[in-house]
């Protein structure tokens, strides 16, 4: 690999060098499979392991267990509450719909690797003898290293990646003089057994865990505790092979003294009856290697990283200043002096966490995408659909990363056709498939609370609706909706979830003949203040609600026409989703919330459901709709200035959709804040020192929804035309971008200097015909031909200047 500059460090580079105090500090390594953060630990080294299959669960108790009432009579019973008005009744009936709490994902253990010198006494316990510390994250090759010179041996690197080859997670000491390691692996479960793993002549560690079935959230009210089935639960097992020769007695994997050291770290997680040792066995000796062969081992993983990695980049100009400071000096400083750079760092930062995170035959990234310490982890570190699922993949097509996609469109189509169809039908004696806020890898499809949940969050049956809608994106970004695209996956996959999903609403749906609404609704997560003055979270329609179900409408019309499909379904669908209440605009010129104007609950809510149709949905625009892009500009303002990590993202998203670059690095720049202690008094969403962004506490969303705004500021394709450079921020005055991909197939690099745009490159697989338009660059039509790069120059002509009225 070529030598890299400080200038592309500051851009591709998180560097230390203060050693790890707290998780947030500690570096995420991560192959949508396996996962570790990294403290760089002077004298050694820990790691917290994680497993993206690690889930508690399932429960034997069944999908609905918990549940007071469910079938077409409890839901009838719940909307004559509604529709008469005894709004007190109809909240207490959806609590009585509600089962307990989805599953947990769980942390996976602890590695500590320490030196010992020629007497076996541990070197960790003389840490005044290591110095000149350094800790690095390098999203270039995915690998987080450290360094440090200690007397008597010389200077020591760590390093610890994820392998994108052989799957296990690989940590690699390479030494000036010979040095000797104790390995220990600990975790939070019961043990299952320990000993040698099978077949393994060098020895190998070994710890193998009875896994929880039941995990309930840490704000389950009343408290729940952990259960474990020993007989019928899942297990889990780590394996640890060491390159050098080792014995493991007591649970301590003790190596012979060696300059370079290889561990190979396997994880596995089983259904009882499955011999998992073997199976996480298997995972380390797939790149089982003498330390000779690590060069080669680490290379072929480079390799594999950069072939998703490379596809995007983001240059932004860097300081000499910059390019000399840590990644957390740099946030401290950006609070006071702009650093365009940082901004290019946690846009390669997110994409990173995003392929870390999911890669195909996986799960989903889940709250924290797959890395978590905490038994339970915040929020369950599950996965929540009214926001937060979504926006963890808002980048993946607009970056280059459509087969991190994959395991989120899986995902939706197992739950479509499984657990997710039969809660449809036990739960309201509905048609196709549904999902509520919360769920998890086993397909909890219903609405959860224990039956004390606010409705306001609980009862939210739409959640199916929007995820399906990934499926369509999919379809559109890979030019599966343009003449001559490959309409087989849209065949084969995205249609049966559609159909399905169609059905959920056709069977939902209510109408008279003469208009059409939905009940129970919410606006997930708010709530509106009735006449008397109490909150209240049903009784209205939500307007987020008609937004996905005409966003659905939309993309099942569309993709039946490129299937040559004529179900009679799609009409009757697309006739009942047109006698919706349309967007309404309220007395003080916002976009209304619920079907009638009533005031907020929380006029500062973090969640802004209503503006759905402006992003991600593209039903609102400044050019087809200039009165509600308006009236949605008015809304954000309404909610205030401050709020969390993942809400700042979707402010941002939502101002690059309305073409306002000072507003859309307005938010970025809020979400760049420091998280840590103090640093939060006055602010909420910010960053913790390893740029994890923070709910608070870390969400992975925040930092992958940072990823899609900036996406969004440069590269849009909406209506038939690739916008370029739509919001591009001042303090940007001048960069480039590579990569960006926008819907039609078609991937799009930028340059731009004194705020206008210089070139546009263009690439597609297929022929095709484009409209692009950009500051500098007249709106006109560019021909594609496959196989070739088209280059547009800017002919700098006189900008446009448009006033904001809002």
């Amino acid at each position: 690999m070529p030598m890299s500059t400080p200038g592309e460090d500051a851009l591709h580079v998180l560097r230390y060098r203060r050693p790890s105090t707290v998780w947030t500090d500690a570096l995420p390594v991560g192959n949508g499979h396996r996962a570790a953060m990294c403290e760089g630990r002077p004298l050694g080294e820990r790691l917290h392991l994680n497993d993206g299959s690690a889930w508690s669960g399932p429960v034997p108790e069944g999908l609905l267990a918990g549940a007071q009432d469910s079938g077409v009579e409890a839901l009838a019973t719940l909307r004559t509450a509604i529709d008469s008005g005894d709004l007190d009744r109809a909240e207490q009936l959806a609590m009585r719909q509600q089962t307990p709490w989805a599953q947990a994902f769980l942390p996976f253990g602890t590695v500590d690797i320490a030196l010992v010198d020629q007497i076996g006494s541990a070197v960790v316990e003389k840490p005044d003898s290591a110095v000149d510390l350094e800790r690095t994250l390098d999203l270039r090759t995915g690998i987080a290293a450290h360094t440090y010179a200690m007397a008597g041996i010389g200077r020591m690197q760590h390093e610890t990646w994820a392998d994108a080859v052989t799957g296990a997670l690989t940590h690699r000491i390479v030494a000036e003089a010979p040095v000797r390691l104790e390995v220990r692996v600990t975790g939070p479960f019961p043990d299952a057994s320990a000993g040698s793993a099978p077949g393994n002549a060098r020895g190998a560690l070994v710890a193998h865990w009875h896994l929880p079935v039941d995990v309930p959230p840490g704000h389950a009210e009343p408290p729940a505790e952990i259960r474990y089935d020993v007989e019928r639960g899942r297990q889990g097992a780590v394996v640890i092979h060491a390159s050098t020769a080792s014995d493991n007695t007591d649970g301590v994997l003790r190596t012979e003294a060696a300059r370079e050291h290889l561990l190979l770290i396997g994880t596995a997680t089983a259904d009882a009856g499955t011999d998992v040792v073997a199976l996480a066995a298997a995972v380390a000796s797939a790149g089982d290697s003498d330390a000779s062969d690590a060069a080669a081992l680490r290379a072929a993983h480079i390799a594999a990283h950069r072939e998703l990695y490379d596809r995007c980049a983001l240059d932004l100009p860097v300081t000499t200043e910059v390019a000399a400071l840590d990644t957390d000096e740099r946030i401290i400083r950006a609070q006071g002096v702009d650093d365009p750079a940082l901004s290019a760092l946690s846009f390669h930062y997110g994409r990173y966490l995003l392929m870390s995170s999911s890669r195909p035959g996986g799960l989903p990234a889940n709250l924290q995408g797959i890395w978590n310490a905490e038994l339970p982890g915040p929020w369950s570190s599950g996965y929540t659909t009214n926001i937060n699922l979504e926006m963890a993949y808002w980048p993946a097509e607009t970056t280059g990363l459509a087969e991190c996609h994959e395991p989120l469109l899986d995902f939706i189509g197992r739950v479509s056709a499984g657990a997710g169809a039969t809660v449809a039908r036990e739960l309201y004696g509905a048609d196709g498939w549904v999902l509520h806020h919360n769920t998890d890898p086993w397909g909890h499809a219903a609405a959860v609370g224990q039956g004390a949940g606010d409705p306001a969050w609980s009862t939210w049956p739409m959640g199916g609706v929007w995820l399906s809608l990934h499926l369509w994106e999919h379809a559109r970004f890979s030019g599966a909706d343009q003449d001559g695209g490959d309409t087989q996956w849209l065949a084969s996959t995205a249609w049966p979830v559609l159909e399905r999903t169609a059905h959920f609403a056709l069977s939902w749906v209510q109408t008279d003949g003469v208009r059409a609404w939905t009940s129970p609704s919410t606006s997930p997560e708010h709530g509106w203040v009735d006449a008397g003055g109490t909150p209240r979270p049903l009784g209205l329609m939500a307007s987020m609600d008609a937004e996905l179900l005409r966003a659905l409408a939309d993309a099942c019309t569309e993709a039946a026409a490129i299937l040559d499909r004529d179900d009679a379904w799609v009409v009757e669908f697309a006739e009942l989703v047109a006698l919706l209440p349309p967007l309404s605009v309220d007395a003080r010129g916002r976009i209304q919330e619920w079907v009638s104007d009533v005031p907020d609950a929380e006029p500062h809510h973090r969640h802004l459901s209503h503006l759905v149709g402006l992003f991600p949905l593209g039903l609102i625009t400044p050019d087809a709709t200039p009165g509600l892009a308006e009236a949605a500009a008015r809304s954000i303002l309404g909610r205030g200035p401050e709020s969390t990590g993942w809400a700042l993202a979707w402010r941002a998203l939502m101002w690059a959709r309305l073409h306002d670059g000072e507003r859309v690095y307005e938010q970025l720049r809020m979400l760049l804040r420091s998280a840590h202690g103090s640093d939060t008094a006055a602010h909420r969403g910010g960053v913790y020192r390893n740029l994890f962004s923070a709910h608070p506490p870390f969400q992975i969303d925040g930092n992958l929804g940072f990823t899609a705004a900036v996406a969004e500021a440069l590269v849009q394709s909406h209506e038939g035309v690739i916008d370029v450079l739509p919001a591009l921020p001042s303090a940007w005055p001048e960069g480039s971008v590579r990569g960006i991909r926008a819907r039609g197939g078609v991937e799009v690099d930028v340059v731009w200097a004194a705020g206008r745009m210089s070139r546009i490159a263009l690439r597609s697989a297929r022929a095709r015909e484009v409209r692009l338009r950009g500051p500098g660059v007249a709106e006109r039509t560019v021909e594609l031909v496959p196989g070739w790069q088209t280059t547009v120059e800017a002919a700098h002509e006189p900008a446009e200047e448009k006033e904001l009225s809002w």
